[in-house]
Protein backbone atom coordinates (compact mmCIF):
# COMPACT_ATOMS: atom_id res chain seq x y z
CA UNK A 1 0.00 0.00 0.00
CA UNK A 2 1.59 3.86 -1.03
CA UNK A 3 1.31 5.39 2.42
CA UNK A 4 2.38 8.62 0.95
CA UNK A 5 0.64 11.55 0.65
CA UNK A 6 1.09 14.38 -2.09
CA UNK A 7 2.36 17.81 -1.55
CA UNK A 8 2.26 20.56 -3.57
CA UNK A 9 3.91 23.75 -3.57
CA UNK A 10 1.29 26.54 -4.33
CA UNK A 11 4.35 28.83 -5.97
CA UNK A 12 6.38 26.28 -7.94
CA UNK A 13 2.87 23.62 -8.77
CA UNK A 14 5.37 20.51 -7.99
CA UNK A 15 4.75 17.72 -6.92
CA UNK A 16 6.46 15.84 -4.41
CA UNK A 17 5.70 12.46 -1.67
CA UNK A 18 5.76 13.26 1.26
CA UNK A 19 5.81 10.29 4.01
CA UNK A 20 3.33 9.72 6.48
CA UNK A 21 5.21 8.61 10.30
CA UNK A 22 3.78 5.53 8.76
CA UNK A 23 5.62 5.39 5.72
CA UNK A 24 8.73 5.56 7.69
CA UNK A 25 10.76 2.71 9.02
CA UNK A 26 8.47 1.70 11.95
CA UNK A 27 7.23 5.44 12.44
CA UNK A 28 10.47 6.91 13.46
CA UNK A 29 11.08 9.55 14.22
CA UNK A 30 7.54 10.10 15.44
CA UNK A 31 8.53 13.23 17.78
CA UNK A 32 11.41 15.36 16.66
CA UNK A 33 12.53 17.70 19.36
CA UNK A 34 13.82 21.28 17.75
CA UNK A 35 16.22 23.32 20.11
CA UNK A 36 16.46 27.13 19.02
CA UNK A 37 17.43 30.30 21.06
CA UNK A 38 14.23 31.80 20.53
CA UNK A 39 10.50 30.89 20.86
CA UNK A 40 9.62 33.70 19.41
CA UNK A 41 11.37 35.50 16.87
CA UNK A 42 11.91 39.41 17.91
CA UNK A 43 13.64 40.22 14.71
CA UNK A 44 15.63 38.97 11.59
CA UNK A 45 17.54 35.94 12.24
CA UNK A 46 18.92 33.16 9.81
CA UNK A 47 19.42 30.24 12.08
CA UNK A 48 15.72 30.88 13.51
CA UNK A 49 14.15 30.85 9.96
CA UNK A 50 16.22 27.77 9.41
CA UNK A 51 14.38 26.19 12.17
CA UNK A 52 11.06 27.24 11.01
CA UNK A 53 11.37 26.09 7.90
CA UNK A 54 12.51 22.56 9.55
CA UNK A 55 9.14 22.60 11.70
CA UNK A 56 7.03 23.02 8.86
CA UNK A 57 8.70 21.11 6.74
CA UNK A 58 8.56 18.12 9.35
CA UNK A 59 4.84 19.25 10.33
CA UNK A 60 3.23 19.00 7.26
CA UNK A 61 5.11 15.36 6.74
CA UNK A 62 3.05 14.31 9.70
CA UNK A 63 5.91 13.98 12.54
CA UNK A 64 5.36 15.91 16.26
CA UNK A 65 7.51 18.85 16.55
CA UNK A 66 8.28 20.39 19.36
CA UNK A 67 10.17 23.63 19.90
CA UNK A 68 12.63 24.24 22.98
CA UNK A 69 13.92 27.60 23.58
CA UNK A 70 13.97 30.39 26.31
CA UNK A 71 10.63 31.61 28.40
CA UNK A 72 10.15 35.11 26.44
CA UNK A 73 7.83 37.12 28.84
CA UNK A 74 6.95 39.55 26.08
CA UNK A 75 5.75 36.66 23.28
CA UNK A 76 1.82 36.19 22.60
CA UNK A 77 0.01 32.99 22.36
CA UNK A 78 0.09 33.46 18.45
CA UNK A 79 3.88 33.65 18.29
CA UNK A 80 4.54 30.53 19.92
CA UNK A 81 4.59 27.16 18.44
CA UNK A 82 1.82 24.79 19.12
CA UNK A 83 4.23 22.59 20.82
CA UNK A 84 6.95 24.22 22.96
CA UNK A 85 9.18 24.27 25.94
CA UNK A 86 10.01 27.51 27.40
CA UNK A 87 13.04 26.99 29.78
CA UNK A 88 13.88 29.38 32.79
CA UNK A 89 16.03 32.39 31.32
CA UNK A 90 17.45 35.71 32.03
CA UNK A 91 17.57 38.51 29.08
CA UNK A 92 20.74 40.09 27.79
CA UNK A 93 21.19 43.05 28.64
CA UNK A 94 23.02 44.08 25.61
CA UNK A 95 20.80 42.73 22.96
CA UNK A 96 16.89 43.21 23.83
CA UNK A 97 14.88 40.38 22.85
CA UNK A 98 17.25 37.88 23.27
CA UNK A 99 16.99 35.59 26.37
CA UNK A 100 20.02 33.23 27.70
CA UNK A 101 18.38 29.71 28.40
CA UNK A 102 19.42 28.08 32.26
CA UNK A 103 18.82 24.71 33.28
CA UNK A 104 16.34 24.08 36.11
CA UNK A 105 14.58 21.13 37.87
CA UNK A 106 11.01 22.22 36.19
CA UNK A 107 12.05 22.36 32.29
CA UNK A 108 14.41 19.68 32.62
CA UNK A 109 11.13 17.20 34.07
CA UNK A 110 9.21 18.86 30.96
CA UNK A 111 11.74 18.23 28.36
CA UNK A 112 12.13 14.29 30.01
CA UNK A 113 8.41 13.87 29.59
CA UNK A 114 8.41 14.96 26.08
CA UNK A 115 9.57 11.21 24.89
CA UNK A 116 11.84 12.53 21.93
CA UNK A 117 12.59 10.42 19.26
CA UNK A 118 15.38 12.50 18.08
CA UNK A 119 16.79 15.77 19.23
CA UNK A 120 18.15 18.73 16.79
CA UNK A 121 20.56 21.08 18.30
CA UNK A 122 19.65 24.37 15.99
CA UNK A 123 21.19 26.98 18.38
CA UNK A 124 23.91 28.86 18.71
CA UNK A 125 24.30 29.23 22.43
CA UNK A 126 25.01 26.38 25.36
CA UNK A 127 21.54 25.40 24.99
CA UNK A 128 23.11 22.52 22.99
CA UNK A 129 24.28 20.95 26.24
CA UNK A 130 20.65 20.13 26.49
CA UNK A 131 20.77 17.27 24.12
CA UNK A 132 24.07 15.89 25.39
CA UNK A 133 22.30 15.31 28.50
CA UNK A 134 19.28 14.18 27.30
CA UNK A 135 21.50 11.29 25.26
CA UNK A 136 23.48 10.82 28.65
CA UNK A 137 20.57 10.18 30.36
CA UNK A 138 17.51 8.70 27.84
CA UNK A 139 19.66 7.62 24.78
CA UNK A 140 17.70 9.96 22.26
CA UNK A 141 20.09 10.55 19.45
CA UNK A 142 21.58 14.04 19.46
CA UNK A 143 22.27 15.73 16.24
CA UNK A 144 23.90 19.33 17.05
CA UNK A 145 24.15 22.25 13.95
CA UNK A 146 26.73 24.20 14.20
CA UNK A 147 25.60 27.93 13.19
CA UNK A 148 28.11 30.36 14.69
CA UNK A 149 31.88 31.15 13.66
CA UNK A 150 33.39 32.10 16.55
CA UNK A 151 36.60 34.28 15.41
CA UNK A 152 34.11 36.33 13.41
CA UNK A 153 31.92 37.16 16.14
CA UNK A 154 33.24 37.25 19.59
CA UNK A 155 33.94 41.00 19.36
CA UNK A 156 29.68 41.69 19.49
CA UNK A 157 29.58 41.61 23.05
CA UNK A 158 32.59 44.00 23.78
CA UNK A 159 32.26 47.81 24.23
CA UNK A 160 33.90 49.94 21.21
CA UNK A 161 36.81 50.97 23.62
CA UNK A 162 37.96 47.34 24.00
CA UNK A 163 36.72 46.39 20.66
CA UNK A 164 39.56 48.48 19.58
CA UNK A 165 42.13 47.19 21.94
CA UNK A 166 44.77 45.30 20.18
CA UNK A 167 45.68 43.71 23.73
CA UNK A 168 41.98 42.66 24.51
CA UNK A 169 41.55 41.73 20.88
CA UNK A 170 44.81 39.11 21.03
CA UNK A 171 43.36 37.53 24.38
CA UNK A 172 40.23 36.77 22.53
CA UNK A 173 41.58 35.57 19.46
CA UNK A 174 44.56 33.56 21.12
CA UNK A 175 42.91 31.97 24.32
CA UNK A 176 39.47 32.53 25.11
CA UNK A 177 38.00 32.13 20.96
CA UNK A 178 40.22 28.70 21.08
CA UNK A 179 38.96 27.21 24.26
CA UNK A 180 35.54 27.62 23.09
CA UNK A 181 35.74 26.08 19.91
CA UNK A 182 37.40 23.22 21.50
CA UNK A 183 34.72 22.89 24.27
CA UNK A 184 32.38 22.97 21.02
CA UNK A 185 34.20 20.19 19.37
CA UNK A 186 33.96 18.18 23.07
CA UNK A 187 29.71 18.70 22.93
CA UNK A 188 29.40 17.57 19.57
CA UNK A 189 31.62 14.80 20.10
CA UNK A 190 28.83 13.88 23.09
CA UNK A 191 26.71 13.67 20.16
CA UNK A 192 26.01 11.25 17.34
CA UNK A 193 26.51 13.62 14.86
CA UNK A 194 27.07 17.38 13.43
CA UNK A 195 25.81 18.97 10.90
CA UNK A 196 26.74 22.13 9.40
CA UNK A 197 26.37 24.09 6.33
CA UNK A 198 29.24 23.90 3.82
CA UNK A 199 32.03 21.66 2.87
CA UNK A 200 34.52 24.32 4.41
CA UNK A 201 32.63 23.90 7.62
CA UNK A 202 33.29 20.35 7.89
CA UNK A 203 37.18 20.48 7.24
CA UNK A 204 37.69 22.84 9.78
CA UNK A 205 36.00 21.24 12.67
CA UNK A 206 37.71 18.30 11.70
CA UNK A 207 40.82 19.84 12.35
CA UNK A 208 39.20 21.26 15.51
CA UNK A 209 38.99 17.61 17.01
CA UNK A 210 35.14 16.59 15.91
CA UNK A 211 35.26 12.75 15.89
CA UNK A 212 31.58 11.67 15.25
CA UNK A 213 29.64 11.73 11.94
CA UNK A 214 29.87 15.20 10.20
CA UNK A 215 26.61 15.76 7.46
CA UNK A 216 26.60 18.95 4.96
CA UNK A 217 23.22 20.02 4.50
CA UNK A 218 23.11 23.17 2.79
CA UNK A 219 19.95 25.27 3.90
CA UNK A 220 16.90 25.23 1.81
CA UNK A 221 14.85 28.21 0.27
CA UNK A 222 11.28 28.35 1.00
CA UNK A 223 9.10 28.45 -2.05
CA UNK A 224 6.33 29.38 -0.95
CA UNK A 225 8.35 32.50 0.36
CA UNK A 226 10.51 33.17 -2.62
CA UNK A 227 8.63 31.91 -5.69
CA UNK A 228 5.80 34.44 -4.41
CA UNK A 229 4.63 36.90 -7.38
CA UNK A 230 6.66 40.43 -7.20
CA UNK A 231 4.82 42.82 -5.18
CA UNK A 232 5.50 46.62 -5.01
CA UNK A 233 8.53 48.00 -5.87
CA UNK A 234 10.57 48.71 -2.28
CA UNK A 235 13.57 51.43 -3.08
CA UNK A 236 13.96 55.02 -1.92
CA UNK A 237 12.45 56.51 -4.91
CA UNK A 238 15.96 57.80 -5.16
CA UNK A 239 17.28 54.55 -5.85
CA UNK A 240 17.45 54.60 -10.03
CA UNK A 241 16.69 50.90 -11.69
CA UNK A 242 19.94 49.20 -13.34
CA UNK A 243 22.12 50.97 -10.48
CA UNK A 244 20.74 49.50 -7.83
CA UNK A 245 22.92 47.69 -5.13
CA UNK A 246 21.66 45.84 -1.82
CA UNK A 247 22.67 43.98 0.85
CA UNK A 248 20.54 42.25 3.34
CA UNK A 249 21.89 41.38 6.94
CA UNK A 250 21.87 42.22 10.53
CA UNK A 251 23.59 45.13 11.38
CA UNK A 252 26.33 44.40 13.88
CA UNK A 253 29.98 44.67 13.85
CA UNK A 254 30.73 41.26 12.10
CA UNK A 255 28.87 41.58 9.11
CA UNK A 256 31.54 43.86 7.61
CA UNK A 257 28.98 46.44 6.66
CA UNK A 258 31.50 49.27 7.54
CA UNK A 259 34.05 47.84 4.67
CA UNK A 260 30.91 47.65 2.68
CA UNK A 261 30.11 51.38 2.92
CA UNK A 262 33.60 52.66 2.43
CA UNK A 263 34.17 50.52 -0.64
CA UNK A 264 30.93 51.82 -2.09
CA UNK A 265 32.13 55.36 -1.45
CA UNK A 266 35.59 55.05 -2.91
CA UNK A 267 35.50 52.29 -5.80
CA UNK A 268 31.89 52.48 -6.70
CA UNK A 269 29.93 55.83 -6.34
CA UNK A 270 32.99 57.41 -8.25
CA UNK A 271 32.88 55.38 -10.90
CA UNK A 272 29.44 55.02 -11.28
CA UNK A 273 27.32 58.44 -10.66
CA UNK A 274 23.77 56.49 -10.61
CA UNK A 275 24.84 53.92 -8.25
CA UNK A 276 22.78 53.31 -4.94
CA UNK A 277 23.44 51.25 -1.72
CA UNK A 278 20.58 49.91 0.22
CA UNK A 279 21.51 48.26 3.21
CA UNK A 280 18.43 46.36 4.94
CA UNK A 281 18.52 44.67 8.06
CA UNK A 282 18.46 46.45 11.74
CA UNK A 283 20.79 45.73 14.56
CA UNK A 284 23.46 47.38 17.76
CA UNK A 285 25.54 49.31 14.88
CA UNK A 286 22.77 50.68 12.94
CA UNK A 287 23.60 53.97 13.57
CA UNK A 288 27.13 53.65 13.56
CA UNK A 289 26.55 52.27 9.58
CA UNK A 290 24.45 55.68 9.35
CA UNK A 291 27.53 57.64 10.60
CA UNK A 292 30.14 55.90 8.27
CA UNK A 293 27.93 56.94 5.34
CA UNK A 294 28.01 60.50 6.57
CA UNK A 295 31.18 60.34 6.92
CA UNK A 296 31.83 59.16 3.28
CA UNK A 297 30.26 61.92 2.02
CA UNK A 298 27.39 59.58 0.51
CA UNK A 299 24.67 59.23 3.05
CA UNK A 300 22.32 60.56 -0.12
CA UNK A 301 23.38 57.25 -1.87
CA UNK A 302 22.92 55.05 1.05
CA UNK A 303 19.80 53.74 2.24
CA UNK A 304 18.22 52.11 5.50
CA UNK A 305 14.95 51.10 5.06
CA UNK A 306 15.13 49.64 8.59
CA UNK A 307 14.56 45.44 9.30
CA UNK A 308 11.56 43.95 7.13
CA UNK A 309 9.61 40.59 7.36
CA UNK A 310 11.29 37.59 5.35
CA UNK A 311 8.01 37.29 3.53
CA UNK A 312 8.77 40.85 2.43
CA UNK A 313 12.54 40.62 1.33
CA UNK A 314 11.56 38.71 -2.28
CA UNK A 315 10.62 42.14 -3.19
CA UNK A 316 14.16 44.00 -2.70
CA UNK A 317 15.81 41.10 -4.38
CA UNK A 318 13.50 41.26 -7.52
CA UNK A 319 13.60 45.04 -7.96
CA UNK A 320 17.39 44.90 -7.02
CA UNK A 321 20.58 44.77 -9.69
CA UNK A 322 23.57 43.21 -7.85
CA UNK A 323 23.88 41.71 -4.28
CA UNK A 324 26.78 42.82 -2.19
CA UNK A 325 27.75 40.84 0.41
CA UNK A 326 31.76 41.41 2.66
CA UNK A 327 30.63 39.27 5.70
CA UNK A 328 33.55 37.00 6.46
CA UNK A 329 31.45 35.63 9.37
CA UNK A 330 29.21 33.33 7.63
CA UNK A 331 28.83 29.49 8.38
CA UNK A 332 26.01 29.80 5.46
CA UNK A 333 24.93 32.77 4.37
CA UNK A 334 21.19 32.50 3.71
CA UNK A 335 20.78 35.75 2.03
CA UNK A 336 22.83 34.61 -0.45
CA UNK A 337 20.97 32.02 -1.24
CA UNK A 338 17.79 33.63 -1.22
CA UNK A 339 19.31 36.39 -3.39
CA UNK A 340 20.36 34.19 -6.09
CA UNK A 341 16.99 31.86 -5.85
CA UNK A 342 15.58 35.05 -6.85
CA UNK A 343 18.07 35.52 -9.75
CA UNK A 344 19.96 38.65 -8.00
CA UNK A 345 23.65 37.74 -9.46
CA UNK A 346 25.91 38.37 -6.30
CA UNK A 347 29.08 40.00 -5.86
CA UNK A 348 30.95 38.45 -2.61
CA UNK A 349 34.05 38.35 -0.52
CA UNK A 350 35.53 35.03 -0.33
CA UNK A 351 35.29 33.09 3.21
CA UNK A 352 36.02 29.63 2.72
CA UNK A 353 32.64 29.08 4.42
CA UNK A 354 28.97 28.90 3.52
CA UNK A 355 29.49 31.98 1.53
CA UNK A 356 32.17 30.56 -0.90
CA UNK A 357 30.10 27.38 -1.45
CA UNK A 358 26.63 29.08 -2.79
CA UNK A 359 28.25 31.24 -5.54
CA UNK A 360 29.63 30.00 -8.41
CA UNK A 361 31.98 32.59 -9.36
CA UNK A 362 32.23 34.05 -13.16
CA UNK A 363 28.34 32.17 -13.62
CA UNK A 364 26.12 33.27 -11.37
CA UNK A 365 28.26 36.27 -9.34
CA UNK A 366 31.92 36.92 -8.45
CA UNK A 367 34.15 35.59 -5.57
CA UNK A 368 36.65 38.49 -4.49
CA UNK A 369 39.56 37.29 -2.36
CA UNK A 370 39.46 39.55 0.58
CA UNK A 371 43.22 39.91 1.32
CA UNK A 372 46.07 39.67 2.45
CA UNK A 373 46.52 43.15 0.85
CA UNK A 374 42.81 44.49 2.10
CA UNK A 375 42.94 47.63 0.27
CA UNK A 376 43.81 46.16 -3.24
CA UNK A 377 40.88 43.67 -2.38
CA UNK A 378 38.17 46.57 -1.66
CA UNK A 379 39.69 48.28 -4.91
CA UNK A 380 39.27 45.06 -6.89
CA UNK A 381 35.68 44.73 -5.34
CA UNK A 382 34.30 47.72 -6.69
CA UNK A 383 35.96 47.17 -9.88
CA UNK A 384 33.54 43.94 -10.47
CA UNK A 385 30.63 46.13 -9.35
CA UNK A 386 31.00 48.50 -11.59
CA UNK A 387 32.03 46.21 -14.66
CA UNK A 388 28.69 44.67 -14.33
CA UNK A 389 26.88 47.58 -13.20
CA UNK A 390 27.80 48.94 -17.03
CA UNK A 391 26.95 45.14 -18.54
CA UNK A 392 23.31 44.54 -18.34
CA UNK A 393 23.75 41.35 -20.62
CA UNK A 394 26.19 40.01 -18.34
CA UNK A 395 24.19 40.52 -15.34
CA UNK A 396 20.41 38.93 -17.14
CA UNK A 397 23.17 35.48 -18.15
CA UNK A 398 24.39 35.47 -13.92
CA UNK A 399 20.47 36.10 -13.32
CA UNK A 400 19.23 32.86 -15.09
CA UNK A 401 22.36 30.89 -14.30
CA UNK A 402 21.63 32.30 -10.48
CA UNK A 403 17.92 30.77 -10.77
CA UNK A 404 19.14 27.62 -12.08
CA UNK A 405 21.91 26.91 -9.48
CA UNK A 406 20.44 27.68 -6.41
CA UNK A 407 16.99 25.17 -6.91
CA UNK A 408 19.36 22.52 -7.23
CA UNK A 409 21.48 23.49 -4.38
CA UNK A 410 18.41 24.64 -2.24
CA UNK A 411 15.81 22.59 -2.62
CA UNK A 412 13.41 21.76 -0.07
CA UNK A 413 13.13 18.10 -0.58
CA UNK A 414 16.44 17.54 -1.30
CA UNK A 415 17.60 19.35 1.90
CA UNK A 416 14.79 17.75 4.53
CA UNK A 417 16.50 14.10 2.90
CA UNK A 418 19.41 14.75 3.78
CA UNK A 419 18.20 15.69 7.40
CA UNK A 420 16.04 12.00 7.29
CA UNK A 421 19.27 10.69 5.91
CA UNK A 422 21.16 12.10 9.03
CA UNK A 423 18.39 11.01 11.90
CA UNK A 424 18.83 7.38 10.76
CA UNK A 425 22.93 7.99 10.84
CA UNK A 426 22.54 9.49 14.17
CA UNK A 427 20.59 6.76 15.58
CA UNK A 428 23.31 4.30 14.37
CA UNK A 429 25.30 5.96 15.95
CA UNK A 430 23.72 6.03 19.10
CA UNK A 431 23.26 2.29 18.88
CA UNK A 432 26.75 1.48 18.65
CA UNK A 433 28.47 4.04 21.32
CA UNK A 434 25.39 4.32 23.69
CA UNK A 435 24.58 2.71 26.99
CA UNK A 436 23.93 4.28 30.16
CA UNK A 437 26.83 3.02 32.27
CA UNK A 438 29.15 3.79 29.49
CA UNK A 439 27.75 7.49 29.05
CA UNK A 440 28.83 11.00 29.83
CA UNK A 441 27.85 12.00 33.44
CA UNK A 442 24.20 13.15 34.51
CA UNK A 443 25.36 16.46 35.59
CA UNK A 444 28.13 17.73 33.85
CA UNK A 445 26.18 18.95 30.56
CA UNK A 446 24.43 20.57 32.66
CA UNK A 447 26.68 22.36 34.73
CA UNK A 448 28.84 23.69 31.55
CA UNK A 449 25.57 24.63 30.59
CA UNK A 450 24.60 26.88 33.64
CA UNK A 451 28.34 28.21 33.94
CA UNK A 452 29.07 29.44 30.23
CA UNK A 453 25.11 30.94 29.43
CA UNK A 454 25.45 32.53 33.04
CA UNK A 455 29.30 33.70 32.15
CA UNK A 456 27.35 35.53 28.96
CA UNK A 457 24.44 36.75 30.72
CA UNK A 458 27.61 38.83 32.27
CA UNK A 459 29.32 39.52 29.39
CA UNK A 460 25.72 40.95 28.19
CA UNK A 461 26.93 43.99 30.70
CA UNK A 462 29.75 45.04 29.19
CA UNK A 463 28.04 46.73 26.27
CA UNK A 464 25.37 49.32 26.25
CA UNK A 465 21.80 48.07 25.37
CA UNK A 466 21.60 47.78 21.98
CA UNK A 467 18.54 49.24 19.63
CA UNK A 468 16.93 46.36 17.27
CA UNK A 469 14.01 46.45 14.94
CA UNK A 470 13.53 49.76 15.49
CA UNK A 471 10.33 49.59 13.10
CA UNK A 472 8.85 47.02 15.19
CA UNK A 473 8.31 45.02 12.07
CA UNK A 474 7.07 41.46 12.93
CA UNK A 475 8.79 38.60 11.34
CA UNK A 476 6.03 35.67 10.38
CA UNK A 477 4.95 33.20 13.01
CA UNK A 478 5.75 29.52 14.01
CA UNK A 479 2.75 28.50 11.50
CA UNK A 480 1.80 31.30 9.14
CA UNK A 481 3.29 28.92 6.41
CA UNK A 482 3.29 25.77 8.02
CA UNK A 483 -0.54 26.11 8.26
CA UNK A 484 -0.44 26.68 3.96
CA UNK A 485 1.89 23.44 3.83
CA UNK A 486 -0.84 21.07 5.77
CA UNK A 487 -3.42 22.76 3.29
CA UNK A 488 -1.35 21.54 0.26
CA UNK A 489 -0.60 18.38 1.90
CA UNK A 490 -4.83 17.83 2.38
CA UNK A 491 -5.11 18.72 -1.15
Amino acid sequence: MDMRIPYRSRSSRHLESLPTPEALEQGWPRHIGLLNDYVRIPYANGSSFASQFLFREFSARGHDVTVIGPNDPEAQPQELPPRHVMLAAGPLRNHPGVRVPLPSPRGLREVLAQRFDVMLGQAGSELIELGVWLRATRGVPFLAVNTIHLPSVYNVILPDQMNQSARVRRVFEEGVVPWLERHSAEVYNQGDGLIVLSEGLEEYWRDRGVRVPIHVIPRSVDPRIFDAPAGVDPFDARAKPGQRLLCVCRHTREKGVTRLIELFARWIATEAPDATLTLVGDGPDHDAFRADAQRLGVADRVFFPGEHAVTDIANFYRHADLFLYTSLSETYGQVISEALWCGLPVVALEDGMGVSHQIDSGSDGILVSPGPDEEHASWRFGGEVVSLLRQPAKRRAFSAQARKNARLRSDPSRCVQRYYDAFKAARQHRDRTWSLGASPSRVWPLVRWASINSAVLGLGLMRAPAVVNRHGRKQPSWTALRDEALSDAAE
